[in-house]
């Protein structure tokens, strides 16, 4: 066969999930390439191709590597070529230096000027935003992905593969900065385009990244069925990516309270650089001794130092600090802190910046200085305007504490918004946490338990809909789901909140429509009269 029926055999076995099969193929066709005396197909076909194969079927790092330089050495033998460009690209998403990477993505970029590749031209600029975004520069990183997804949805790009992967960087952004608006809005529209492009690998990874994010936002059964999802794809197509899933995996369930689970993900996944939260937080809540709490804190600290620059590593720094003064080591706790502080003095987005004045209201904590509820109290809205309630509520505890003596009426009422939050989320040792504070604070406990009446963040979006007077029909249209989908959720939403139609779910949600950073209380029905016969609950 000759390399172009080859390379159609490669996609039809991707297609039906031989992707052993499909780099069989490719490797083949880049063959019968150089036997007919071709290098700039070739050399695309090696470097972009072949090598990211290698890479991500098998783990083969050398590998990789060898078919990247032979893909560097035709490229530079063809002359200016749009496929130079495309190799480039490859080097710039191999390279491990941010420098490195922005010079390739630059040489990618005058190529697809030079010869109108309109798919090289947008997938170098997702590169560019991306590299953007990890340099710092979240707001203009961010809207040269969005224009990059824009254009990958609308169909300028043609390429399928090239499709998944702006997407795919575009995720990668929002879990590096925490964008939770951002990932939501994208994720509803760009769920046609998954659709469309038909491509496992693709949905992994994006499934991966929207997974992370949906854990930070608090979505945590949306969370874990993405990278649950996402550990299935990647065991059918680029396998030696699954730690990277595993990895998100046990970050939720560290928030979920689940330590056995999370260390059995941890153990496949701690390779991977996202491991350095879920594997420090694991220590720190299974360490019984002093001297295990400071390896804790030294291992995230060694975890962290290659990328201390990153915006990406900012909740890692923001953690470095809590541990740091839980061992008595205020004066590194400082240190940290002013670095992040540093770090976040450029455009890094909402929620990074949120873990800077939490970093910096535990180092006012820990000397007692008076503008500690302040720097608090800042992070709490800042955690609440981003959406990430688990961080906003512990944050809320924190402030709770500090209040305490100078100001018990707003202690408790910190507290109390604190643990609604909590419960909604079922996080249990944050629960139990707020519980104590309440009680301190002469309080009654956690004030419900997790229950029907609480509302998914779907049910949310589907019951602001229908209090806008949309049918179901709309909805589905509105939210690109299935009206099947959309009845079961009308269904949920009635059942939680007590009530027989749509009428009267619109009317209590207009009774509690708020600003969203103010919406993070559970929406319930009205609480029925206390009977004598209601359990207690344990506290």
């Amino acid at each position: 066969m000759e390399a172009e029926e080859l390379l159609s055999v490669a996609d039809t076995r991707a297609a039906e999930g031989d992707y052993a099969g499909a780099l069989a193929a490719r490797e083949q066709a880049y063959t019968r390439l150089r036997q007919a005396g071709e290098t700039r197909s070739a050399s695309r076909l090696a470097a972009y191709q072949i090598a990211f194969d290698h890479l991500a079927l098998f783990g083969n790092k050398a590998v990789a590597q060898g078919w990247l330089e032979r893909g560097i050495r035709l490229a530079s033998a063809s002359g200016d070529c749009a496929e130079a460009g495309w190799v480039a690209l490859a080097r710039a998403l191999h390279a491990a230096d941010t420098r490195e990477r922005d010079r390739w993505t630059g040489v990618a970029e005058r190529a697809a000027a030079t010869f109108g590749d309109a798919d090289l031209g947008f997938d170098a600029l997702a590169y560019r935003g991306l590299a953007t975004v990890e340099r710092g520069r979240v707001g203009r990183g961010m809207r040269l992905l969005d224009e990059a997804v824009a254009a990958a949805y609308s169909g300028e790009v043609t390429s399928p593969v090239v499709a998944g992967e702006i997407f795919c960087k575009l995720m990668v952004a929002c879990e590096q900065v925490l964008d939770v608006p951002r990932a939501e809005e994208w994720h509803r529209v760009v769920t046609l385009l998954e659709q469309r492009l038909d491509l496992a690998w693709a949905s992994a990874i994006c499934r991966m990244h929207v997974g992370a994010v949906w854990t930070v936002a608090g979505r945590w059964d949306e969370a874990e069925r993405e990278l649950a999802r996402a550990i299935e794809l990647y065991d059918a197509t680029y396998r030696a990516l699954r730690p990277a899933a595993c990895a998100r995996m046990a970050e939720l369930r560290v928030r979920q309270g689940r330590l056995e689970e999370a260390e059995r993900h941890l153990q496949e996944g701690r390779e991977d650089g996202f491991a350095s939260r879920p594997a420090a937080r694991l220590a720190w809540r299974q360490a019984v001794s002093d001297i295990e709490r400071r390896a804790a804190a030294a291992a995230l600290s060694d975890a962290i130092r290659p990328r201390r620059d990153e915006p990406a590593v900012i909740p890692e720094l923001a953690l470095l600090v809590e541990l740091k003064i839980a061992c008595n080591e205020p004066e590194d706790a400082a240190t940290t802190a002013a670095r992040l502080t540093e770090v976040t003095t450029h455009d890094v987005g909402a929620a990074l910046t949120a873990y800077a004045r939490l970093a910096e209201g535990q180092v006012a904590a820990s000397r007692a200085s008076p503008d500690t509820a302040d720097l608090l109290r800042e992070a709490v809205r800042r955690f609440a305007r981003a959406r990430l309630p688990l961080e906003q509520a512990t944050t809320g505890v924190a402030l709770a504490e500090v209040l305490a003596e100078s100001d018990p009426a707003s202690a408790l009422a910190e507290c109390r918004a604190a643990a609604e939050i909590l419960v909604s989320l079922d996080a249990r040792s944050e629960t139990d946490r707020a519980s104590a504070v309440l009680r301190r604070l002469g309080g009654r406990g956690v004030p419900e338990p997790r229950a029907t009446g609480v509302l998914t963040h779907r049910e949310r979006e589907v019951l602001s809909l229908v209090a806008s007077g949309l049918t179901n029909p709309e909805i589905a249209e509105r939210l690109f789901l299935s009206r099947k989908t959309v009845a079961h959720h009308v269904s949920n939403v009635l059942a939680k909140l007590g009530v027989r139609n749509r009428g009267e779910a619109a009317a209590l949600w207009r009774r509690h429509d708020e600003p969203h950073e103010q919406r993070t209380r559970p929406l319930r029905a009205p609480r029925p009269p206390r009977s004598s016969h209601r359990p207690r609950r344990s506290s």
